[in-house]
This record gives C-alpha cells, sequence and structure tokens, in this order.
C-alpha cells in the first residue's frame, strides 16, 4: 500500500505560531503531527508515502529524509507555488496505478487505524471512501449527506449556515481507487471544491466511513492550543 501525504501549506491562519515553521510540524506530545501520521501509516503496513512541499520544504526534508530512521520510504515533491490539495498528486500519479491509496492531510492529528478503513473501503466496493468524523460546528469544514448504506449523495465544503448544527465531516483522509480520478485532477485542483463533488456528478461510488477516533484540526491558535489541553500536553 500507498500514501500520499498533503505537507505544502503554511497554515495562515495560525499567524505567529508557523512564522519559522510549517504546520505540519508543529508539536504535539514532543513530535512534528505530520510524524504521527507517517507513523499511522507505518502502522498500517503503508512503507511508500509522497509528500508535497512548498512552505519552508528544508525543514520536514532535513527531519524526516528519506523516511529511513522511521522505516519507511519517502519520496518528496517541492511545488515553487502550491498546487492545490488535489493538484499535488498529479507528480505522483503514476505511482498509483495498480492498488487503492490512501491520501492524508498531513496537519490533522488522530490515531486512526487506517486499516478500517480499508477493510470498510473493501467490504462496500467503494471507488473513493472518505474517513468521517463528527464535529459540533459544521461551518470551517466538508459536510456529507449519506444514503442509508453509508454511500455519500452529497457534499458541501464549509457550508454557511443562519444557525451552525454538528453533523459528519471530511477527515482529510481517503482511500481511492487507481485511476478512479485521474481524469479529474487538474494543477490548482481542491480535494473537497472539486474532484469530490465532479466523482459524485457522474455517480462514480464514494462512500463515508464514520471513525471512532477523535480527530483536531489545528487551523488557529485557539484550536491547536485546544488539541494540547485535550492531549494533556504541556
Amino acid at each position: 500500500m500507498k500514501a500520499f501525504i498533503l505537507a505544502a501549506g503554511k497554515g495562515e491562519r495560525l499567524g505567529s505560531l508557523t512564522e519559522t515553521i510549517p504546520k505540519p510540524m508543529l508539536e504535539v506530545a514532543g513530535k512534528p503531527i505530520l510524524e504521527y501520521n507517517i507513523l499511522m501509516c507505518k502502522k498500517a503496513g503503508i512503507k511508500d508515502i509522497f509528500i508535497n512541499l512548498h512552505y519552508l520544504s528544508d525543514i520536514i526534508t532535513d527531519y524526516f529524509c528519506d523516511g529511513s530512521k522511521l522505516g519507511v520510504n519517502i519520496q518528496y515533491n517541492y511545488e515553487s507555488e502550491l498546487l492545490g490539495t488535489a493538484g499535488g498528486i498529479l507528480f505522483f500519479i503514476n505511482n498509483f496505478k495498480e492498488e487503492p491509496y490512501f491520501v492524508i492531510y498531513g496537519d490533522n492529528y488522530t490515531e486512526f487505524d487506517l486499516l478500517e478503513l480499508k477493510t470498510y473501503h473493501e467490504s462496500v466496493n467503494s471507488d473513493f471512501t472518505i474517513a468521517l468524523h463528527w464535529v459540533d460546528d459544521i461551518s470551517h469544514s466538508g459536510v456529507v449527506q449519506l444514503g442509508v448504506n453509508s454511500e455519500i449523495v452529497k457534499f458541501i465544503e464549509k457550508p454557511i449556515l443562519d444557525q451552525l448544527e454538528g453533523g459528519w465531516v471530511n477527515s482529510g483522509i481517503y482511500l481511492i481507487n487507481p485511476k478512479v480520478i485521474d481524469d479529474l485532477v487538474k494543477q490548482y485542483s481542491d480535494f473537497a471544491k472539486d474532484i469530490i463533488p465532479l466523482a459524485l456528478n457522474r455517480e462514480q461510488k464514494l462512500y463515508g466511513y464514520k471513525i471512532k477516533n477523535d480527530l483536531w484540526a489545528i487551523d488557529t491558535p485557539a484550536l491547536f492550543s485546544s488539541t494540547v489541553d485535550k492531549l494533556n500536553i504541556n
């Protein structure tokens, strides 16, 4: 199995926290968040990992090098300009032609077992499975509407609501069958805004898997501080 981890972004909403360090390298319990994502892959038996880079890329490559110290193989691609969450996979797309592959947003923290997603993906014969987690405020997330068999029938990225409510949202962890989205991915394209809606429009089989584990996004200083507090980390 293989995985593409997104690690190119700066995290501008984090302000001074990311002035000298890229968002995926912020530390939780003494390790960069990106390291937890790599170890999550390793635990699931994923040894070949592909990472896109842009902001302060040397900090990431100097820390992880070729991945051997963590027992994985890492290949990088530096983007001189950001290509989007989906556009970033273009450089690596030929590596994902033979079997389903994971896409992971490298700036979220979770301890989810990726093999759970693989088992579910195979059980429903899915083309594209999205790990979902529950949030009380859906206004900053990609919200899914599920059918009776957990197939995704509608996807709304960051909905604008008069009254905020809870719901199952995109966790930024996908399992995608080979060649399913190859013709949809363009430079500057985004999974949530472009690829997922396009795949739904042509009636490909997209499913949502509700994960039991907590997932913490760290998009703002308050969210990062909250994550640290929830995990009792000083």
